[in-house]
């Protein structure tokens, strides 16, 4: 698990994993794409714009599929509910509704331009595989869509062998601290009464440099001291007033800043566990927490990530050798759902719904009646090829 990837120099901000590996993704399956649409003589032009609309309303239908699948209680309890829904910068983007939102997009697109529909939904179907691929490696890296239990550390079990352990506060190894599978000490976890019931402490908190730590403040303090000076020398109203509004902005950053460490701060303050005579050190916080794992789970972004390549491929290999338009884009609504509905039996970071089944298998299913309806109204009653119109 490995959330942040780097930080851009000298502005600091840091680039998440699962972002980069959905940009790359998302880039290449543009450009192979655009490729495929010159090979058949389509329009790159087109694929471009489709593919870019397909991002905007991927992302919003994944994050809608989401919400809807995990308001409870997930949603239910935040504060600032509206924030939390619009918040994707830590994941919580489901596929399937992206695939749904970019495919409603894509057809109407397509219909309001007078296109091929059923040529460039082909042009399009492998590389959303190929884009998945890399998105399921990225949340390999930030610890989602993670697997069941499938063994215990040193069993004699075959399973282990295909098994991972997460780090201290990941996804998964808070899912089993809350089923009480794992325990911890008390100097990680937190209890305060912002927070109805304890929890582990951040990851991110204990891996904040001290330096990041301390830039708000000692930015305010570098600005107040400039706005004193400044006041203490006459400088003419305007300019003070402007020296005064930078000092009211760095003090709401350190603010804030505060208010986020609040949390280390309190775990400091804790008697250590192995001298309980003197606080904790985020040095000593952070040696502990590397103590503990996951129980080992089943590598569920890893399995996905090569059942979506692997189709990416055969979609790809079909596309050149089919005989009618349309076939590609069908086969994929045929054959993704059926491995992700054999996956869900081992993910357990999604809920169960109606008849025992999650939302996704649900989905699922109907995607694959829709797969093989459309197979069969495409070779009974639409001709081989529609024509390839000029977006203009």
């Amino acid at each position: 698990m490995h959330q942040t990837l780097f930080e851009l120099p000298i502005v600091g901000v840091p680039i998440s994993t699962y972002g980069f590996c959905l940009m790359v993704g998302f880039l290449t399956a543009v450009w192979f794409a655009m490729r495929r649409a010159e090979r058949v003589k389509g329009s790159a032009d087109v694929v471009l714009d489709m593919s870019f609309l397909a991002l905007l309303f991927g992302v919003g239908g994944a994050r809608v599929f989401y919400v809807v699948h995990h308001w409870h209680p997930q949603f239910t309890s935040a504060s600032n509910k509206l924030f939390a829904v619009v918040d994707i910068t830590q994941g919580g983007l489901e596929f399937l509704g992206g695939l749904i939102g970019a495919s409603v997009a894509v057809i109407i697109y397509a219909i309001r331009k007078k296109l091929s529909l059923r040529l460039y939904l082909d042009i399009l179907a492998p590389g959303a595989m190929w884009g998945l691929a890399f998105g399921r490696i990225g949340c390999f890296f930030n610890g989602c869509c993670f697997g069941a239990v499938c063994g215990v550390p040193g069993a004699a079990d075959a399973t282990v062998n295909w098994s991972v352990r997460f780090p201290f506060a990941s996804p998964a190894f808070v899912d089993q601290w809350k089923a009480r599978r794992v325990t911890l000490p008390a100097e990680l976890i937190l209890t305060d009464m912002n927070i109805p019931h304890p929890w582990p402490l951040a990851s991110k908190l204990l891996n904040t440099s001290v330096k990041k730590r301390e830039l708000p403040g000692r930015q305010y303090d570098d600005a107040k001291e400039v706005y004193e000076d400044a006041k203490a020398s006459g400088l003419d109203a305007a300019q003070l007033e402007d020296l005064r509004q930078a000092a009211a902005k760095a003090k709401l950053a350190r603010d804030k800043a505060d208010t986020k460490f609040a949390q280390l701060r309190r775990a400091q303050l804790m008697p250590s566990r192995q001298t309980p005579t003197r606080p904790t050190s985020v040095s000593e916080l952070q040696d502990l927490a590397d103590m503990f794992r996951s129980l080992p789970v089943y590598p569920t972004q890893i399995y996905s990530s090569i059942h979506a390549l692997l189709l990416s491929l055969f979609l790809s290999a079909i596309f050149y050798c089919r005989k009618r338009h349309g076939v590609v884009i069908a086969m994929l609504f045929v054959l993704y759902p059926i491995p992700r509905m054999v996956l869900e039996v081992i993910r357990v970071d999604n809920p169960l719904h109606l008849g025992g089944l999650t939302a996704s298998q649900w989905v699922g299913m109907g995607m694959t009646v829709a797969g093989i309806a459309s197979l069969m109204f495409i070779y009974k009653k639409l001709p081989e090829r529609s024509p390839v119109l000029d977006a203009s």
